[in-house]
């Protein structure tokens, strides 16, 4: 499954996306995350991503984030969390 993020991840966003990564965990099929269109990355959406990824890797799923935006990548670094884009 593969799931577009929207441009801007801030605190509002992160509600809706972790329903979204939930459902797909739920669904039990790999997690593809395409990360091409970020621009704005808060700490809540971070979170998000790094719960996700633990919830698939849980469940035997492939969790992985295709082609971060820099802007994504920087922040994810800034943040500590490299390995979310190495997934």
């Amino acid at each position: 499954m593969t799931i577009a993020l929207t441009s801007i991840l801030d605190t509002a966003a992160a509600g809706p996306l972790r329903a979204e990564l939930r459902k797909a965990v739920d669904g039990g099929r790999p997690i593809v995350i395409d990360g091409s269109g970020v621009e704005r990355t808060g700490q809540a959406c971070l979170q998000v991503l790094v719960a996700a990824q633990a919830a698939a890797v849980g469940a035997g799923l492939t969790f992985r984030i295709d082609e971060p935006s820099d802007k994504l990548a920087n922040m994810a670094i800034l943040a500590g969390l490299r390995p979310l884009l190495a997934a």
